[in-house]
């Protein structure tokens, strides 16, 4: 009976010894890891006269967070993301036949479902012309049906990135099971996929006096008119549930506010025309997009 009741009360200390050094392991675990889903809605703003924003797009993401303590209260987060991005735009085109006015056209790669560079495109268009004289204007305008031009009238973006953050979080001490939190810092983004689709019509011989029916294109290939770099300041608050030991349930909220332009500064694709009468050869569209989010976290760091 002596020897039960030794080692009960030998379990009973090793018990509170183990509990007392976890929750301190807990409390002073310098590097946590996390799994982050970060649904989110983006949309763009515009620096330009002939693009506008069109509503917002919902999009998805996640990745693995880190976080290194530097206080109680103060900690380093960092990791790498996948994130799906984008946002709608339109163009302002006016078709009344103003030609101090403008408006966005491409010529579209049939044979190979892409944007056709613009100069390269114009030069295949002219070198048919020489070669084919008695052709129609519509033939020429097209190099043969190789190419379609097009009126842009709207853009929905899906882009592709892998995003690193930095940033500096800021939490309470437990108050009940929750620790409330605040972070400020930059994601900085690169891009690896860029897709579009696109409202036109088909603008061809008569300018703007003869566009085709409204239509869309889709998937097409932008990523050679997209930066490669975003950069984002990115702000937020949430709150951290403590399950057991060092493992907690985060779910929090940001506002990912854009700084770098999404687009190329100047397109080789989209022109800017002014003449309404003919296609022309117009000018580089200028592009300033910020990207705009508002995402939701939802989480478990151990």
């Amino acid at each position: 009976m002596k020897n039960m009741k030794k080692i009960f009360t030998i379990t009973a200390l090793v018990f509170a010894t183990t509990v007392a050094s976890a929750q301190d392991d807990a409390a002073s675990k310098n590097v946590r890891f996390g799994l982050m889903l970060t649904p989110s809605v983006d949309w763009y703003k515009s620096g330009e006269k002939l693009i506008e924003k069109n509503g917002a797009s919902a999009k998805f993401g996640g990745g693995l967070s880190i976080e290194f303590r530097l206080t109680n209260v103060a900690s380093l987060v960092t990791g790498a993301q996948v994130n799906m991005a984008g946002g709608k735009v339109k163009y302002n085109n006016n078709v009344t036949g103003n030609p101090s006015t403008s408006y966005v056209t491409y010529y579209y790669n049939n044979s190979d479902d892409v944007i056709a560079p613009y100069n390269s495109a114009d030069g295949e268009i002219n070198a048919y012309r020489a070669a084919h004289p008695l052709s129609t204007e519509a033939d020429k305008s097209s190099a043969g049906g190789k190419y379609t031009n097009y009126l842009l009238n709207e853009r929905k973006y899906q882009l592709t990135y892998i995003t690193i953050p930095v940033a500096l979080k800021l939490k309470t001490k437990e108050i009940g099971a929750l620790k409330y939190y605040g972070m400020i810092g930059v994601n900085s983004s690169i891009r690896v996929g860029a897709k579009a689709t696109d409202q036109v019509q088909t603008y061809g011989t008569g300018g703007i006096y003869n566009l085709g029916t409204p239509g869309t294109v889709s998937k097409i290939d932008i990523k050679k008119d997209v930066g490669l770099f975003n950069e984002a300041l990115n702000v937020g608050l949430g709150v951290e549930w403590n399950l057991s030991g060092s493992t907690s349930l985060v779910i929090g909220a940001n506002y990912m506010l854009g700084f770098t332009n999404v687009a190329k500064d100047k397109s080789d694709y989209l022109r800017k025309q002014t003449d309404p009468y003919t296609n022309g050869d117009g000018t580089e569209l200028p592009q300033n997009l910020k990207s705009n989010s508002i995402c939701l976290t939802i989480g478990v760091l151990f």
